[in-house]
C-alpha cells in the first residue's frame, strides 16, 4: 500500500499545498488547477526535467528521488488521486480546514494553523517540492493549457526505473537493458476511501 492510499497522508499533503499555493488571503484555485498541483508535487520528477540541475538538487536535498518505484504507472496513479480529491477537499471542509469561494478553494484560518503546526521534517521536503512544481505549472495561464502539458508528462516515458540504483554514466551504458517506465503498468491501489 502507498502512502497516498491513505486519507489522513492524502489531507496532510493537501493541507501543506494549500499553504503554499492558497492560503486564506488567496483568490484560491480551481479543482482542476488544485488537482494538477497535488499531483506533480508528490511527483516532482515528472515536472523538472534533466537539465534543470539546480531544481533538481533542490529535491534531492530535499528527500525526493527519481528513481523510487512510485514513478511507476503514473497515469494510473494520476486517476486515482484526482477521483479522491473531491473527498479530501469535501473532508477539509467539513473540518473548517477549507472552503470554496468564487476564485476556487482555499484554506480557511483553522487551515492555515493547522499547517503551520506540521513540524516533520516531511513537511518542509514537500513544501519545497510544492514551491519548485507550482513555479512551473503557473506559467500555463489556463487551465487547457497546463491539461494539454501534463497529458504530455504523463505519457512520455521520461523516468528509467533502474532497480540497483546506475549513476547516469552506468545508464548509458546499459540502456538497452533499463526497463522504460510507462503510464498504464499495473500498479494494484486500494480505491476504497470512507465515506464523508
Amino acid at each position: 500500500m502507498l502512502p497516498e492510499d491513505h486519507v489522513l497522508f492524502r489531507i496532510t499533503q493537501l493541507l501543506l499545498l494549500m499553504r503554499v499555493v492558497a492560503g486564506p488571503d488567496t483568490q484560491g484555485l480551481g479543482l482542476e488547477r488544485l488537482g494538477y498541483y497535488d499531483f506533480f508535487s508528490a511527483n516532482p520528477f515528472l515536472v523538472i526535467g534533466r537539465d534543470e540541475k539546480k531544481a533538481r538538487a533542490q529535491l534531492h536535498l530535499a528527500g525526493f528521488d527519481e528513481r523510487q518505484l512510485s514513478y511507476a504507472a503514473t497515469g494510473h496513479r494520476f486517476v486515482n488521486r484526482r477521483r479522491r480529491l473531491q473527498h479530501d477537499l469535501a473532508l477539509l471542509a467539513a473540518y473548517d480546514l477549507a472552503t470554496l469561494r468564487a476564485g476556487g478553494w482555499t484554506l480557511t484560518a483553522r487551515g492555515l494553523d493547522t499547517a503551520h503546526q506540521f513540524t516533520a521534517l516531511y513537511a518542509e521536503q514537500y513544501m519545497t517540492s510544492v514551491r519548485l512544481v507550482v513555479q512551473r505549472l503557473a506559467r500555463f495561464g489556463s487551465d487547457a493549457a497546463l491539461a494539454r502539458q501534463a497529458g504530455q508528462w504523463l505519457r512520455e516515458p521520461q523516468l528509467i526505473l533502474d532497480l540497483y540504483g546506475a549513476t547516469d554514466a552506468e545508464d548509458q551504458e546499459d540502456r538497452s537493458e533499463a526497463t522504460h517506465v510507462q503510464g498504464g503498468t499495473a500498479d494494484r491501489v486500494n480505491e476504497e476511501t470512507p465515506d464523508v
